[in-house]
């Protein structure tokens, strides 16, 4: 399926349009229905390998759409992780619909030029009145330490708890960097450092895979990727 500006647009406007009784809601959908399901926190090349499911005590608080890229610089021929920014768009109408239009709407980012998705964000912002971006993520200097900031004012700065491959059948990018798609991940908050949600997952991701093999290139190489962070605070 080739991904568009309007592909995406009318995958956006479709799942919303569902919404409209009595009244059209485009962000800010309640979540109390949706859980994680458990096939996606379990490696797709090893069952024994599984994410750890939400404690009982936690309340899913977010799902929101990352786009950015996964950043890579060079070190003695080898890919070595920089960390990665990603601008977040509000998930949970189109997830209280069916969580295929936000599926859609994840493959499509990737795929999608950047200032055409900024261009499309502001078309839909413009004809519902209402605001999709979420919030930004980006890394501490370490590129070792996530940090997530939501125009809610929560926020978490954490490191990964657990790792397992992409889906099967993940979309592996925008060519010509379609080199893979990047592993789900848990990620848990760093004490001491004023996260106030517990939890984020990174799951159903797109691109941002570094090349394969030996590397050669100077500087930062940014590779585009998409993902859906499920955000959990405790209760």
């Amino acid at each position: 399926m080739r991904f568009t500006l309007a592909t995406v647009a009318t995958a956006l406007i479709g799942a919303v349009a569902v919404l409209a009784a009595p009244a059209p809601k485009y962000t800010g959908c309640s979540l109390s229905s949706i859980q994680i399901p458990k096939e996606v926190l379990v490696d797709p090349t090893n069952s024994s390998n599984i994410l750890a499911a939400p404690a009982a005590n936690e309340k899913l608080f977010k799902i929101v759409l990352g786009y950015g890229s996964q950043n890579y610089s060079c070190v003695n021929g080898v890919a070595t992780p920089n960390g990665a920014v990603a601008t977040l768009y509000d998930l949970s109408c189109a997830f209280a619909v069916s969580p295929e239009w936000a599926d859609v709407l994840t493959r499509g980012a990737v795929q999608m030029d950047p200032t055409a998705q900024l261009a499309g964000i502001q078309m839909l912002k413009n004809m519902f009145n209402a605001q999709f971006i979420a919030g930004v993520h980006y890394f501490k200097g370490d590129f070792a330490t996530p940090l997530f900031e939501f125009t809610d004012k929560a926020k978490f700065i954490g490191g990964v708890g657990g790792k397992i491959p992409a889906l099967l059948g993940s979309d592996t990018g925008k060519r010509p960097d379609n080199y893979g798609a990047v592993p789900s991940l848990k990620l848990v908050p760093k004490q001491g450092m004023g996260s106030t949600v517990s939890t984020i997952y990174r799951l159903h991701t797109a691109g941002g895979s570094p090349p394969p093999g030996t590397c050669n290139w100077q500087g930062q190489k940014q590779i585009p990727y998409a993902a859906q962070y499920w955000v959990y605070k405790s209760t």
